[in-house]
């Protein structure tokens, strides 16, 4: 039964906040909405922080035609949540996520059996092909598994993320819980019963420390140890200690105003791999780089290696993460780990299916690849252009 307005829209903003807070959806990454009749839906806003919204800056929409009103422009993502309303009469709220091991299992392009780990995912949750966000290729490949697949509460959206549907706000948020659940599972087994770092033999005898930084004006305040200490960034390298030699540099060569080091377990056993880490999710590409070079703990070599890019491996450190704001390099940690746990899932999954395969062609149509260069470049553009400037005037 649809909701009456004044109640979707508080269940949607609540929502949001709920599915912040237990790291569900990142920043703005997402959309959720709620049926108010049999042709129209309330849904969140294009850019907006789930932390500033209210019930009021949230958008109705006509199922049928995807026409609005409000005085913001509706979720980019609107005619996906549409479809599932107009082909699901039972559905009444929508939640597509970025959820990590979701969006991790969903790089693989396979379907979900769940058999009897879940009632409530029921048997199967099919996955969608490719599409660029917010294109109506995108839309297509997930309307044509929800009609395939009439009784899933879920599909998976390759290399994307997820979109989570219920009767109600409790059901389609139970959903998306318990899909992060299930699908955590199967990656463990897929891993032997082993978590992500511990999936490639050998570790990091001793991580090398490479603390935090803020940059203000000309000069930046390293926090290493315990201990603050401020720089100049225009100091040369070789006079000052390697951490801060390399802030220094990544400072020099971007536009960055906070460093940060990440050494998550995904994180530093991708990093012993020694490889560039490409994206096989678009929100790495996005928010980033199109793909995340390896380095050596050299200076200068690591401020080239970073330009371009908001993250940076480093042999023995794990990775530094870079933003203008606080807010902007949590972002970057946040989707680095996925990331990772993407590049190590697609890696061993090709080298099972290498092993296993009966022909070059067999491998070639089956192995899980990451993000055409072009499709990564342009969302790269874009969400430096436009993305990122509009949150700033938000």
């Amino acid at each position: 039964m649809a909701y009456k307005e004044e109640e979707a829209r508080k269940l949607v903003v609540e929502a949001g906040w709920r599915l912040k807070r237990e790291g569900l959806i990142v920043r703005t990454w997402g959309n959720l909405s709620a049926r108010i009749s049999d042709t129209r839906f309330v849904i969140t806003p294009s850019g907006l922080d789930y932390d500033a919204m209210g019930p009021e800056d949230l958008v109705i929409v006509n199922i049928r035609d995807g026409s609005y009103e409000g005085r913001r422009k509706p979720s980019s993502e609107k005619g996906i949540h549409a479809d599932a309303y107009r082909l699901r009469p039972e559905v009444n709220f929508v939640i597509h996520t970025h959820q990590d091991k979701a969006s991790v299992f969903g790089i693989l392009g396979e379907s979900l059996e769940t058999g009897k780990d879940s009632s409530i995912l029921r048997e199967k949750i099919p996955c969608a092909e490719y599409g660029l966000p917010s294109t109506k290729k995108l839309r297509q490949a997930a309307a044509e598994q929800i009609r395939r697949v009439p009784g899933a509460p879920a599909v998976f959206l390759k290399n994307h993320g997820a979109l989570c549907m219920g009767k109600d706000y409790t059901e389609a948020f139970l959903v998306a819980r318990e899909l992060e659940r299930v699908c955590d599972g199967q990656l463990m087994q897929l891993f032997g019963g082993k978590s992500f770092g511990d999936i490639l033999p050998g570790g990091m005898s001793e991580l090398l420390k490479l603390g935090r930084s803020q940059r203000k004006g000309g000069r930046f305040c390293l926090l290493l140890d315990g201990k603050r200490q401020v720089y100049e960034v225009a100091a040369r390298s070789e006079e000052l200690p390697l951490a801060a030699a390399i802030h220094g540099e990544i400072y020099k060569n971007s536009d960055a105003c906070y460093i940060v080091q990440e050494a998550a377990s995904s994180v530093t056993a991708f990093c012993r791999l020694e490889e560039t880490l490409p994206p096989y999710l678009d929100d790495l590409a996005q928010i980033a780089g199109c793909s995340l070079r390896f380095s050596g703990a050299s200076p200068e070599k690591i401020g080239k290696a970073v330009r371009g890019r908001n993250a940076l491996l480093i042999r023995g450190a794990g990775a530094l993460c870079t933003g203008k704001t606080a807010d902007d390099v949590e972002a970057v940690r946040m989707i680095l780990k996925k990331g990772c746990e993407a590049g190590l899932l697609a890696r061993a999954w090709n080298t099972g299916l290498e092993a296993g395969a009966d022909s070059r062609e067999d491998f070639a149509r089956n192995r899980c690849l990451p993000l055409g260069e072009a499709d990564a470049r342009l969302q790269r553009l874009i969400y430096i252009r436009k993305y990122s400037k509009k949150k700033d005037r938000v």
